[in-house]
């Protein structure tokens, strides 16, 4: 598998964690995280880093990342995101991303497409589809979270949920303790800034997506219970010539639980 390495790059909102690596001269590759913030260790990294020269920011109040302070909506995040993709030397690139992370592609792809070479929106959010609403995610139950984030309860990070929440809720183990809960309570905080009002969305992006130009591919996991495929489906019929692919045995974490075959499908489209 490919290597990738940590780096902090320095931005107008202040210093960010970059997860840069692979192949020099491969096609260039940027992976947006979801409200997870995953991106250290995700081993759908390495497998990208085999053939292609992948980029992962960690967007603001996510890791190590500064700044959440100076961003107010998705238009200070996309203007972030451009920040970092400038001071990357990133003028075009394959931009891939799950959740949260998608609907910042697709805001990216509407408004400047010419930063996007091709746009990969895994499990996206964004949309407000009527009768099909996006499942709440601030403060909920983590077990709940668990079975609508994974297929595989058995997966390592659906497993720390359980336990999580177990632990938290225990009257044997008393208050969980706040380090444990820290990261959780930071990604929390930080995606309210871009996601509580309106909820995970943005009413104006729908009539918008006629403006994306790239090569579209959404990718949807046929296990996710946190947002209907519904979703997935205004995507691919909002974005000219977008194809909808569904991957079975996956929830709404998909990368985390099919790290081969999504490195299979964005390497045939972007190499395609």
């Amino acid at each position: 598998m490919g290597s990738v390495s940590e780096e902090k790059v320095s931005t107008q909102v202040g210093k960010v964690q970059v997860f840069r690596g692979g192949v020099a001269g491969g096609p260039p590759v940027v992976y947006l995280h979801s409200a997870q913030g995953e991106s250290a260790g995700l081993l759908l990294l390495e497998r990208l880093a085999d053939w292609a020269s992948v980029t992962a920011p960690v967007f603001p109040g996510f890791g190590e990342s500064e700044g959440i302070e100076h961003i107010d909506d998705v238009e200070d995040a996309v203007f972030h995101l451009l920040d970092v993709f400038d001071q990357l030397g990133l003028a075009s690139a394959a931009v891939v991303g799950l959740s949260l992370g998608g609907w910042l592609a697709a805001e990216i792809a509407t408004r400047y497409p010419e930063r996007v070479s091709k746009l990969v929106l895994v499990n996206p959010a964004g949309l407000y589809i009527a009768g099909h609403p996006i499942k709440e995610i601030f403060g909920r139950n983590l077990d709940d979270l668990a079975v609508e984030m994974f297929a595989d309860q058995d997966h390592p990070v659906a497993q720390l949920m359980h336990h999580m929440s177990t632990f938290a809720t225990s009257t044997i183990s008393g208050e969980i303790p706040f380090d444990m809960l820290r990261p959780l309570l930071q990604a929390q905080a930080a995606t309210a800034k871009l996601g509580w009002d309106p909820y995970l969305h943005n009413p104006k992006l729908a009539r918008r997506l006629y403006r994306v130009s790239a090569p579209t591919l959404i990718v949807h996991g046929a296990q996710d219970g946190l947002i209907p495929r519904a979703h997935a489906e205004a995507y691919a019929s909002g974005i000219a010539g977008a194809r909808l692919v569904d991957v079975e045995g996956a929830a709404h974490m998909l990368p985390l639980e099919k790290p081969d075959e999504l490195d299979r499908l964005v390497r045939e489209f972007v190499e395609g």
